[in-house]
């Protein structure tokens, strides 16, 4: 069962599932917003609050540098 262990609103949600966690963050368009999952890797698993909103604005961002680890729904 996925645990919610941190969350910023309308900005991402940190989940942690079977002892890998993952980052959820929002995207926003002009006409509807969007999340987008990613897998947390090397020091991102230990980032904290503030961390963790500087990445999520950094994948905003820098969606290309980020894509590889992108969690698409199956």
């Amino acid at each position: 069962m996925k645990k919610e262990l941190m969350k910023h609103q309308w900005d991402f949600i940190l989940y942690e599932e079977n002892g890998i966690k993952t980052f959820n963050v929002a995207f926003y368009k002009s006409y509807f917003d969007f999340t987008r999952e990613f897998k947390l890797q090397g020091d991102e698993l230990n980032y904290d609050f503030e961390e963790l909103k500087t990445l999520a604005e950094d994948i905003r961002n820098n969606y290309e540098k980020y894509k590889d680890r992108e969690i698409k729904p199956e």
